[in-house]
């Protein structure tokens, strides 16, 4: 009964998790579960969305009701958004040091010709369309975004400080899996979902009048997956069913109503097969 009692007071997370039977819910208050012989001791907290799955949340960025109010007010349109999440290259994994996990050469090789691809993909788009870059503050992001600027338009490119909120981490857990520690998740979860929000949103009016923005990330292979499953409004648990290589490209496009588009998941077409890796796998069979 004081099981019946507690369930009766915690929020459902939806149907992937009722289907386990345990962690089928997600206390919405700090509360003591009872322990029995087959009561893990921590159970797995689950993300909750605002909106329960698989209904679509139309403000989720909360920009709706500013968005609508400036059209009734005449502001120009917002341009869509064009969010391309790069991950790093490969790196020595030798080394628990972040200042020695830099990249190898064939990490360097990837590097340069995703830059060439991004600059091919830029290219066949409006040639006022802005440009931003920013990187995760970890040296292999840094080494890769520095590697593929040089390629980009240097007229219509910001390149933006490293942003720590983009570090690597476990920002869910997931299923199927051993779940994680909770407190570990909090940490993770807290610092990428920040810049999730930041990155991922409905466009402003542009005073230059240009109806695309495009917004090169680079970052870590969880954080893709992680930002890609929440863009999407799909259970961010699922991050570890997704593959990016190293230097893939996951392409995904917000329009200035709010709709979000997957337009590609971890591409790897413009690297030859010797230069698709997944960390230290080389190739596709492993």
């Amino acid at each position: 009964m004081a099981w019946r009692r507690l369930a009766q007071r915690c929020a459902p997370i939806g149907a992937p998790a009722a289907l386990l039977g345990l962690g089928a819910a997600r206390c919405e208050d700090t509360m003591q579960v009872p322990r029995t012989k087959k009561t893990p001791k921590e159970l797995p907290e689950y993300f909750v969305p605002k909106v329960p799955y698989p209904a679509w949340d139309a403000d989720w960025d909360g920009r709706r009701r500013a968005r609508a109010e400036a059209k009734k007010r005449g502001a120009p349109p917002a341009p869509t958004r064009h969010i391309l999440l790069v991950r790093h290259g490969q790196y020595d994994e030798a080394s628990r040091d972040d200042d020695k996990r830099i990249l190898t050469p064939l990490g360097r090789d990837q590097a340069v010709a995703t830059g060439l691809r991004l600059r091919s993909l830029l290219d066949s788009g409006s040639p006022k369309s802005p440009i931003k870059m920013v990187s995760s503050g970890l040296v292999r992001a840094k080494e890769t975004a520095d590697l593929i600027a040089p390629c980009l338009p240097e007229d219509r490119l910001v390149y933006a400080d490293p942003n720590p909120d983009l570090n690597e981490g476990r920002p869910a857990q997931v299923i199927p899996g051993r779940p994680y520690s909770n407190e570990a998740v909090r940490v993770d979860q807290r610092r990428v979902e920040r810049a999730f929000r930041d990155i991922f949103r409905r466009a402003d009016p542009r005073d230059d009048g240009a109806r695309h923005e495009y917004e090169i990330v680079v970052c870590h292979g969880n954080v893709i997956r992680y930002m890609t499953l929440r863009a999407l409004q799909l259970p961010p648990e699922a991050w570890l069913r997704l593959c990016t290589f190293n230097c893939s490209l996951t392409y995904l496009v917000v329009r200035p109503t709010g709709s979000v588009s997957l337009r590609a998941l971890g591409d790897v077409g413009h690297l030859d097969p010797p230069l698709v890796t997944f960390s230290m796998h080389h190739g596709i069979e492993w």
